[in-house]
């Protein structure tokens, strides 16, 4: 009985309690759907969701990028689908038209432009001034000659071989070297031991041969014609160069003579460089054809030689006007490849261009080129018409200090008599140069020798305007003389500068027009994006860290 009575008592506790703890049990379990909707909120949802959302809701809200408020802020669900839609269109258009751009900018298209065309003429150096004779010998020079190279009491067979051999060199240049086929017919082993390149320079012609004394001017100044012009090696043998910087005896002037290489202000006829040439006849052979004429040749300071020749014939007076033209490339296509430049700077390398002193432009390159080809073809050199390369030095030297060592048998040589044969096979070879991909173009039956010599990137171009007039002379002269002006024609010149069509600055000033224009961002604008990732990236992880910590605890 007494039990009864505990049970009923307790049942009527639980009865009065009941719906007061049902109340408190279905607040924790249900609430009202936020933004006055009908229903219930359901009790396990995902947290980390909604707290993303509302964080990137909050940020892009107050975004400074054009129509991202709309998108999170209109109260109709198709409006705020029309924004996004207009956004994502705009941000689509504007990477695409930023996808051309970069490909403009891949291309890395050059252009040239004219900086000035009044740059004076005094900012470069007055161009080399070169001399050569059309004929190279001076055959009054030949019976001390005889003496000096033949051994004594010469046959008469050997004495024409001589013979033939100045023959040969009378009229050889580096591009003609056909005539040294008949001479390959004869017996030339009393010769083998025989120095061209000593016998050449001790024929040709000297300074004081030539000038007419005190008859050099320059820039209205008289002076020695011998000071003024010094013997140097080119393509056409040994000439009388002004201004050069090629030879030994030029670059010991510049160590001396901060002025050198010489520089002019002014333009004009009677303003430059002005010499005459005494015709001589007695130095040509008895019975030859060829006239006492002269080639003139201008090129750079620092330049070998110069195909681009004019003539000077007996008894003229020609006025060379030069007009100067400087190019030089810009610094910004410093990070292009040489080979889509198609020039060279002066402190990079072309592989093509090695083993020697001279600084790199396009003919020099030329030149080291067709003597690598002259080298391959002949095995031996020939420095009285091309440049030394550095191996062929480096091997004379020490063939020289070894020469009484059996084991040196063989090495690269200069060029003797008995090359004759060879280097007339080849003439071809050495009188054609090929650039580039031109037997791409060009059906040529010609063998050549092909050159990989792009520009230098800074350079100057040379292009001149000649005027001859006959010389009269009174019936009593018996001197016949040549005489020549090479001066400026202006006193300014042009400048041509290439550059990078698109920079980098360019790319980055066109992408914010383009970027502005769409989906009006700034630069603001994406720092603002960084830092909505940012703070997205650590509720991640501080979400992360906390799970972690209460699957541990």
């Amino acid at each position: 009985m007494e039990g009864r009575r505990v049970g009923f008592l307790l049942w009527q506790n639980f009865t009065k309690c009941w719906p007061f703890e049902m109340l408190l049990y279905t607040k924790e379990l249900v609430a009202p759907r936020p933004n006055g909707g009908q229903g219930l909120l359901r009790f396990k949802q995902n947290l980390l969701k909604k707290k993303v959302l509302n964080r990137l809701t909050d940020s892009l809200a107050h975004s400074t990028i054009h129509g991202m408020q709309n998108v999170f802020t209109e109260r109709h669900f198709w409006v705020r689908c029309m924004w996004l839609c207009i956004v994502v269109g705009a941000a689509i258009t504007c990477f695409s038209l930023y996808s051309v751009l970069m490909h403009r900018h891949s291309e890395q298209l050059l252009v040239s432009l004219i900086d000035t065309t009044q740059m004076p003429v005094y900012h470069i150096d007055f161009p080399a001034v070169a001399i050569c004779p059309w004929n190279h010998v001076n055959w009054l020079r030949t019976p001390a000659a005889v003496l000096r190279f033949l051994p004594r009491h010469p046959d008469a067979e050997l004495m024409e071989t001589f013979r033939q051999f100045l023959l040969v060199l009378e009229q050889t240049t580096f591009v003609n070297f056909n005539k040294a086929h008949n001479l390959s017919k004869r017996n030339l082993t009393a010769l083998e031991s025989l120095n061209v390149r000593t016998v050449i320079n001790y024929l040709s012609h000297r300074c004081d041969e030539l000038f007419v004394p005190d008859s050099c001017v320059f820039d209205e100044t008289p002076y020695d014609c011998c000071k003024l012009f010094v013997s140097e090696q080119t393509e056409k043998g040994q000439c009388l160069v002004f201004n050069s910087l090629i030879s030994e005896h030029s670059r010991k002037k510049q160590l001396t003579n901060k002025f050198y290489p010489y520089k002019l202000s002014t333009a004009g006829e009677e303003s430059g460089l002005k010499f005459t040439i005494n015709l001589n006849e007695s130095y040509l052979r008895a019975g030859t054809k060829l006239p006492y004429g002269m080639s003139l040749m201008i090129k750079e300071p620092r330049q070998w030689s110069n195909n681009m020749v004019y003539h000077l014939h007996p008894e003229t007076e020609n006025f060379v006007a030069v007009h100067p033209m400087v190019t030089e490339t810009s610094p910004n296509t410093y990070e292009m490849s040489p080979e889509k430049r198609r020039c060279y700077f002066d402190n990079e390398k072309n592989p093509h261009y090695q083993d020697t002193t001279l600084v790199y432009n396009r003919e020099n390159c030329i030149v080291v080129c067709l003597h690598q080809a002259v080298i391959k073809a002949c095995n031996c050199s020939t420095p009285v018409f091309l440049p030394p390369i550095g191996r062929v030095l480096f091997v004379y030297f020490f063939l020289r200090l070894l020469s009484s060592h059996p084991a040196v048998t063989e090495g690269i040589r200069e060029c003797g008599i008995l090359d004759a044969k060879c280097l007339s096979l080849n003439a071809d070879i050495f009188s054609y140069v090929k650039v580039g991909d031109q037997e791409k173009y060009i059906n040529d039956w010609r063998r050549g020798h092909t050159c990989h010599c792009p520009d230098n990137c800074s350079s100057r171009k040379y292009q001149m305007t000649v005027n001859v007039r006959k010389l009269d002379y009174d019936k009593n002269q018996t001197n016949r003389v040549i005489k020549a002006q090479i001066y400026y024609g202006q006193r300014v010149m042009t400048k041509i500068v290439t550059k990078l069509k698109y920079t980098s600055l360019d790319l980055m000033a066109h992408f914010g027009g383009i970027i502005s224009l769409y989906i009006g961002a700034s630069a603001i604008s994406f720092v603002e994006l960084f830092v909505v990732l940012g703070k997205l990236l650590w509720t991640l992880i501080r979400e992360g860290y906390s799970k972690a910590k209460e699957w541990i605890i």
